[in-house]
């Protein structure tokens, strides 16, 4: 073969050799970038670079695959000192969205952390316990998940124990009230709160139950205003539902009597009255409703003594209308149902007693006398 020959086989299968060549460092560098790396495969797309800077393969470019293992490298290596601001910019420049995302996830765990050890340098507990419940939530899985349940659990303790400890405190002075607003306090954030063996939850019921009686009590004195506090204070609902039942209750009760008193039937209005005072608690208002009824009762004798005595004058039955009469002012001295006085009526129907008496023996007509509506 001559020298002209051999020269041009040459100059063809050099181009053949480079483009295998290529090939062979391109499939190793994506090896490497498989393998993680990241510098070696940074070295490797480089290099092909360097032959040419716009080889690619499969529609993958070298220098794109180049860029990805130098920010793949910076990435890694600022998770490793624990710049993860730094490596979150390096996996996006990577385009790595799987790691830039769980540095993302370190990130916001980092955030919270810091949070909640702030909150509770400043003495927030409850706003630090708030922060872990968040880390909680939204990385249940994480390997810290135990320590952050550990603080939260700590936090919870340092936010409410000082409540806990005035309830018990309170609950020792029978300080009812004092004792079940501190309880509430602990029970509306943690309605398991438990301390040296001692639940919230059953301390607050006593001292529940306690304030229930003290309104109980002060209701049967009569301060009904100062009871429904009680009651609306400890959240009993069915007892403020039967103080306002009952109170609904006497005013109708009330206004029924009155109706009747005013309509003058005075032995239905002595009846209400008179229940009426046993729907009071106190002496002086049982008393009030005692005098309504004794007063209607005596209305009601007044005027069936009255009916009676008229009936009595009509029949000119005089000397039973004058008893009758009598009866009357001995009750009420100025009753007056009509348009003469009892009084006079009193004296007229004694007259015609004595006349009609005088008469039996005489047989002589009595005089005459004005005597209103008698006959």
């Amino acid at each position: 073969m001559g020298k002209k020959e051999t020269t041009e086989i040459t100059a063809v299968t050099q181009p053949q050799n480079t483009e295998l060549q290529l090939a062979a460092l391109f499939d190793h560098g994506q090896a490497l970038l498989a393998n993680q790396q990241w510098q070696k495969a940074e070295a490797i797309f480089a290099k092909i670079e360097t032959h040419n800077s716009h080889y690619e393969q499969n529609g993958l470019r070298a220098s794109v695959l180049r860029r990805k293992a130098k920010f793949e490298r910076i990435a890694t290596n600022a998770l490793d000192t624990g710049e993860l601001e730094a490596a979150l910019i390096a996996f996006q420049k990577a385009n790595d969205f799987e790691h830039a995302k769980e540095v993302h996830h370190l990130l916001t765990i980092q955030e919270l952390e810091e949070k909640a050890d702030q909150a509770t340098a400043a003495g927030n507990y409850q706003g630090a316990a708030w922060v872990y419940d968040h880390l909680l939530n939204d990385y249940p899985e994480n390997e810290l998940a135990i320590t952050w349940k550990i603080k939260r659990e700590s936090c919870w303790e340092a936010e409410l124990l000082p409540f806990f400890l005035l309830g018990t405190q309170a609950l020792g002075k029978e300080q009812w009230r004092t004792a079940y607003q501190a309880f509430a306090q602990v029970l509306v954030l943690d309605p398991y709160f438990r301390k040296n063996g001692r639940s919230a939850a059953a301390l607050s019921e006593i001292a529940r139950k306690e304030v229930v009686f003290l309104a109980d009590q002060i209701l049967r004195q009569g301060n009904i205003q100062e009871a429904k506090d009680l009651y609306r204070e400890v959240g009993h609902l069915a007892r403020l539902e039967n103080v306002d039942e009952f109170l609904r209750l006497r005013q109708r009760e009330e206004e029924t009597a009155v109706a009747l008193e005013e309509e003058g039937k005075w032995q239905d209005a002595a009846t209400k009255y008179s229940y009426l005072a046993t729907l009071y608690y106190t002496d002086s208002e049982r008393s009030q409703w005692h005098d309504a009824a004794i007063r209607c009762q005596t209305q009601h004798k007044l005027h069936t003594l009255y009916s009676q005595a008229m009936s009595a004058c009509n029949q000119q039955q005089w000397r039973n209308a004058a008893m009758l009469f009598g009866k009357i002012l001995e009750l009420e001295p100025d009753f007056q149902p009509e348009e003469q006085s009892v009084k006079t009526l009193y004296r007229i129907a004694r007259w015609r007693a004595i006349m009609a008496q005088f008469l039996s023996h005489t047989n002589n007509p009595p005089p005459q006398m004005n005597t209103g509506s008698l006959s």
